[in-house]
């Protein structure tokens, strides 16, 4: 009986001497590897060895380097047409390995050294009559391909021009690393040319080896590619679920297909990292693992949500009886979604976006995915996020952490039904009463402005003050517009000893130290002001202060200040303004009383 896996020694002449395509399938992901990680060892490994070829003794046998192994999966093929093999694992090293040989090939070419170019171009290049009218099969490796400047296209371009142009990462980077220090050492000993190029050719073709793996045409290959691709490059969860689908929708190098499945999740945006605190992810990777956990209602870790996916797609799963295809378009839809919240662009919430991503609130999302693409209607989505507001505003004002929110969000999701998701959502509120849940009320809200310093980070105190300033203008005002170039000003400025010293008649000077200090701090004392006026008021003396607002400040909460201003801006006067901004608060986001 034949074996489902044979495994093979095979030099690099063996891989690649013959008229095959070695196809990199769609579920693989983009060429990853890098200079400092991989090219440099890799060349590091081929010119030691040719050195040694150099330098051995005559007929003596050298051990070759074996590389590790590779997967490769046998597919159908015309007798007349290039023997096709699906590269389940090591993509990345085939692939680096043909940038090699053909930067090689490119040294010898700008030698004149005909012979073992043409020797080299059958490692890297199938000869077109058994390419079967498929341009593509011209090279010895096919890469997945979605968009125009992608690595199907740097492939080909360097494999049959030799143009890697400025690139210096990348496919075109590789090839153009490797031409560079195949020169420089060839170049090392120009009498000993041919003795050098005899080496190198040698050692690229004879002493460099491979276990080729090959897999039965009935296993599943993306499941292999993911069990075996601990080496290199670490695979991301969305590199596992790209596999999932690509296998599931039977695509294997299906472009038309496979761009129209995953296509839109292969440009820059879906691959830049996120600003999450202590998790290096990127958004693709964030965003399945919070759509992950609206699709199933579950926790999903965040290194377990390829398995989810899996998991979730089963056929004995009774939640899921929709195709692949259906489910890769609901993830689309969401996917649409999730980039316009990420961006605080989505259309009638990005005030509530930009207010969200600066209080880091990212536990809020699985809850905002499910509301936006089930069946809610426009005004129950509204009340749902004023009310999610109030209570995210109103804890982080009152000094109430988001620890335990992640675990209360995933209980309300359960309970999420889309004919009354707000009411479900003001009934959960209304019911916690422990502080790790609790929605402030007004009393809370009064206490807390009013009598304490705001303890959050500078950026949520002029999210307040913002908020405040368009409280305060009325419907006849102009727009506010931009306000990237406000910063938050404290009257009393933090360094207040030399030009706001205290009373003369103060006693207890260490307690009243500590009360100033308290109030510097306190939300009546903070208003907002460009940044050049900033600078302008700096620490200066209260009557300075008072001239250069009213002489350049436009903004409402400058003038509201300067209505009446008090002789002196003292502690009392910061309370008073405190309570004051207070009240306004309590209307900007109406806590439960008013729910």
């Amino acid at each position: 009986m034949k074996s489902p896996i044979e495994a093979r020694i095979v030099d690099l002449q063996t891989l690649f001497g013959k008229q095959v395509s070695y196809r990199i399938p769609q579920f693989q992901r983009p060429y990853a590897w890098k200079k400092g990680e991989q090219w440099v060892p890799l060349w590091d490994d081929v010119r030691n060895f040719a050195e040694r070829c150099l330098h051995r003794q005559q007929n003596a046998n050298l051990h070759p380097h074996f590389m590790g192994a590779i997967v490769l999966q046998r597919q159908n093929n015309a007798s007349s047409e290039v023997e096709k093999w699906i590269v389940v694992d090591g993509q990345q090293r085939l692939t680096t390995l043909q940038l090699l040989i053909r930067a090689a090939q490119e040294v010898f070419f700008s030698w004149n050294d005909s012979e073992r170019e043409s020797r080299l171009r059958r490692l890297t290049s199938n000869e077109e009559s058994y390419c079967g009218g498929d341009s593509d099969n011209e090279t010895k490796i096919r890469q997945s391909n979605f968009d125009d400047d992608d690595d199907q296209n740097a492939f080909q371009r360097v494999i049959r021009t030799g143009d890697g142009g400025k690139m210096d990462d990348g496919i075109r980077g590789a090839y153009n690393y490797f031409v560079g220090e195949i020169a420089d050492w060839m170049d090392e000993d120009l009498t000993d040319r041919e003795n050098r190029s005899n080496a190198l050719e040698e050692t690229l073709t004879k002493h460099f080896q491979t276990a080729a793996i090959d897999l039965d045409e009935d296993q599943e290959p993306h499941i292999i590619f993911e069990t075996l691709n601990a080496r290199g490059e670490p695979l991301k969860q969305s590199d596992l679920i790209k596999a999932i689908v690509m296998y599931e929708a039977k695509v294997v190098d299906d472009r038309v297909k496979a761009k129209r499945l995953w296509g839109m999740f292969e440009n820059a945006w879906w691959r830049a990292p996120t600003k999450e605190k202590r998790v290096n992810r990127i958004h693709l990777d964030r965003f399945l693992n919070y759509w992950m956990i609206v699709l199933t209602r579950k926790e999903v870790a965040a290194d377990h949500v390829a398995a989810s996916f899996r998991e979730y797609i089963n056929p004995k799963n009774m939640d899921c009886k929709r195709s692949i295809e259906e489910v890769v378009a609901g993830v689309q839809k969401a996917g649409r979604i999730y980039s316009h919240m990420e961006e605080t662009i989505y259309p009638g919430i990005e005030t509530f976006l930009k207010r969200i991503k600066t209080m880091e609130l990212g536990v809020t999302m699985p809850l905002l995915l499910w509301l936006y693409t089930a069946e809610v209607t426009k005004d129950r989505r509204m009340q749902f996020v004023r009310v999610l507001e109030s209570y995210l505003v109103r804890r982080m004002l009152c000094g109430l952490g988001s620890m335990s929110l992640s675990n209360f969000f995933l209980e309300i999701l359960r309970k999420m039904e889309p004919d009354n998701a707000d009411t479900i959502l003001i009934e959960n509120f209304h019911q916690q009463a422990a502080d790790g849940r609790l929605w402030p009320n007004d009393r809370m809200v009064r206490e807390e402005l009013g009598e304490n310093s705001m303890h959050c980070t500078v950026a949520r105190q002029k999210m307040v003050m913002e908020s405040v300033e368009m409280q305060m203008r009325s419907d006849m005002a102009e727009p506010l517009g931009n306000t990237s170039q406000l910063t938050v000003e404290h009257i009393l400025p933090q360094k207040w000893e030399k030009n706001w010293p205290l009373p003369s008649t103060v006693v207890e000077k260490q307690e009243a130290t500590e009360n100033r200090n308290k109030a510097v701090k306190a939300i009546g004392n903070l208003t907002l002001t460009s940044e050049k006026l900033n600078a302008r008021l700096s620490n200066g003396p209260w009557k300075e202060k008072k001239e250069t607002l009213g002489k350049h400040s436009g903004l409402f909460l400058n003038k509201n200040l300067l209505e009446n201003p008090p002789a002196v801006w003292d502690e009392a006067a910061i309370w008073k303004r405190s309570r004051q901004l207070a009240e306004l608060v309590i209307e900007i986001w109406p806590g439960p009383d008013k729910f």
